[in-house]
C-alpha cells in the first residue's frame, strides 16, 4: 500500500500538520545536567531559577510540523524573545516517516555535535526517546516552577508522558476519534442522530440504511478508518487492546481482539455498509455525500470548512461492551544533553502557555491540551457537539505505544490489510499477527 493510495493517517496528519496527538515546537536551554542514582537526568537541580534577561545563547529546537506550526511557533518564539532579545532560537523542521527514524535522525544529530535543547514528540516516540536516552526528565522543573502547565491540562494526558515514574514533556496538543456523521443524509433518511451510548448493532442498523445506490452512485453507510490509530476504538470499544495493559506483550490473540476485527471486517465483506480500505480517502468521500459516516480526530474540520461542507456533527464510538476510545497526545521534552536547560524551560513554558494554545485552537486540526481553551465558546462553536472532544478523556486509553511502536504498527497493519483484502481470514489474520508480534515484544524485552 503506498502513501497515495490510503486514507491519511495520525501519522500523515502530523507531517502535514505537525498536530493532533503531537505537534509543537523544540527549543532549548539551561545548565549542565545533573544524573540521578537511577541515570535519569535531574533537571531541576541543574537549572536553579530563570536566566537572566541579557543571557546570550542559541537554542536549537528538533521539530516537526507544517506553515500552521511554524507560524504559530514563531509567535510563541518572538514573545520569548522580548524577554530574551540576545538569544537566537533555531527550529529544525522534520519530516516524520516513522518514529524510529525521529529519533534516529536526533541520535545522529547529537552524534555531529548539534545538540537539540527541546525535542517536539507524540506519545508514539516518547519511549523509544527515552529508552536511548535522549531526554530529560522534567518531575523537579514542574514541581518548582510548572505546576500551571499542568493544572489545566488533564491527567490523562500527563499520564501518557509519564515512563518509569518519570515525566517528560509538558503536553501541548492531542487528537482522537470520534464518529463523524453527515447530518443532511441522517435527516433525509429519518435517522435520529446517534446517541452518546449507541452500540455496535445500533450504529449497524444505521449504516445499512444509509447505504444506497450501486456503481458510480453508490453511498456507503460508513468509512473505515485505514490507519492503526484509527483502528483502536474498535479493540477498546469491546474491552480488549492489540498490547496488553502494560504495553509488553501481543493481545491480538484475545477473543474479543478478533471479534472487534471480525466486526469491521464484516462491514466490508459480509454486511458491504464500507467501501473496500484500500485507496479510501474517507475525508473526501464524507464532504461529498460518498459516505454517510466516518471516523477521525479534530484534524480534517478545518478542510471541511474551506470546502463549504457543513452538514456534519460528531458522536462518541459506538461500544460493544464499553464507551473507551483512544486518544495521542505531543508534548515538549528537554534534551538530555542540552547546555541550556534553564532557556529551554523558559521557551517551553512559552510554548505551552495559553496564547500558543489559543493559536493550536484557532488552527483547529489539534484539540488544545490546555482545558481552559479547548472549552472556550470559539473552539466548541463548531460542530455542535464539540464538548465531546475533551470530554472524552473522561473515558479513553493511549494509542499503544512501547518502544517498538513503529514494528507493532507494521506488523498489525500488513495482516490487517491481508484481512481487509479478503485474502485471509480474520481470526487466521489476528493468529499470525499474535504471533509475529508476540515475536517483536519478547525481542523489545531483552533488549
Amino acid at each position: 500500500m503506498t502513501k497515495s493510495e490510503r486514507q491519511p493517517s495520525r501519522r500523515d496528519f502530523l507531517k502535514l500538520t505537525g498536530f493532533g496527538s503531537a505537534a509543537a515546537l523544540l527549543a532549548a536551554c539551561g545548565a549542565a545536567p545533573a544524573t540521578s542514582s537511577s541515570g535519569a537526568t535531574s533537571t531541576a537541580a541543574a537549572i536553579g531559577g530563570p536566566p537572566a534577561a541579557d543571557t546570550t545563547a542559541t537554542l536549537t529546537i528538533f521539530d516537526f510540523g507544517g506553515d500552521a506550526e511554524k507560524k504559530i511557533y514563531g509567535e510563541a518564539e518572538a514573545r520569548f524573545k522580548k524577554r530574551y532579545p540576545n538569544v537566537t532560537i533555531t527550529d529544525n523542521f522534520t519530516p516524520v516517516d516513522t518514529w524510529s527514524g525521529y529519533a534516529d535522525k536526533i541520535t545522529t544529530q547529537i552524534a555531529g555535535g548539534q545538540v537539540p535543547d527541546i525535542i517536539n514528540v507524540a506519545i508514539e516516540g516518547t519511549r523509544l526517546l527515552v529508552k536511548r536516552g535522549l531526554l530529560a526528565s522534567i518531575d523537579e522543573l514542574v514541581s518548582q516552577d510548572g505546576k500551571d502547565l499542568i493544572a489545566d491540562v488533564a491527567k490523562p494526558l500527563i499520564d501518557a508522558f509519564t515512563v518509569d515514574g518519570k515525566l517528560w514533556q509538558v503536553p501541548h496538543s492531542w487528537n482522537n476519534m470520534v464518529i463523524y456523521y453527515n447530518t443532511k443524509m441522517f435527516q433525509a433518511a429519518k435517522i435520529d442522530p446517534p446517541k452518546a451510548d449507541w452500540t455496535w448493532d445500533q450504529f449497524l442498523e444505521i449504516a445499512k440504511k444509509l447505504t444506497t445506490g450501486s456503481g458510480g452512485n453508490q453511498v456507503f453507510g460508513f468509512a473505515i478508518p485505514n490507519f492503526n490509530f484509527g483502528l483502536q476504538p474498535w479493540f477498546l470499544t469491546n474491552g480488549t487492546t492489540a498490547l496488553t495493559p502494560d504495553w509488553t506483550q501481543s493481545n491480538l490473540n484475545d477473543p474479543k481482539a478478533i471479534e472487534a476485527m471480525t466486526f469491521v471486517h464484516d462491514l466490508v465483506h459480509v454486511h458491504k455498509v464500507s467501501p473496500a480500505v484500500e485507496g479510501t480517502d474517507a475525508v473526501n468521500l464524507l464532504a461529498t455525500g460518498k459516505v454517510a459516516m466516518a471516523g477521525f480526530g479534530h484534524w480534517p474540520i478545518q478542510n471541511f470548512i474551506a470546502s463549504k461542507f457543513l452538514d456534519f456533527d460528531v458522536q462518541y464510538w459506538p461500544r460493544k461492551t464499553t464507551a473507551t476510545s483512544v486518544y495521542g497526545v505531543g508534548g515538549f521534552a528537554i534534551g538530555k544533553d542540552s547546555k541550556n536547560k534553564a532557556l529551554a524551560w523558559e521557551l517551553i513554558k512559552e510554548l505551552s502557555g495559553t496564547q500558543t494554545s489559543q493559536g493550536i485552537a484557532d488552527a483547529g486540526a489539534a484539540i488544545p491540551a490546555r482545558r481552559s481553551i479547548a472549552n472556550t465558546p470559539g473552539f466548541l462553536k463548531f460542530p455542535s457537539n464539540s464538548k465531546i472532544y475533551y470530554e472524552s478523556l473522561n473515558d479513553s486509553k493511549p494509542v499503544p505505544a512501547p518502544a517498538n511502536f513503529n514494528e507493532v504498527e507494521s506488523i498489525f497493519m500488513r495482516h490487517w490489510g491481508e484481512m481487509m483484502s479478503g485474502s485471509v481470514a480474520p481470526k487466521d489474520a489476528m493468529t499470525a499477527a499474535h504471533t509475529e508480534l508476540a515475536a517483536a515484544m519478547a525481542k523489545l524485552k531483552s533488549s
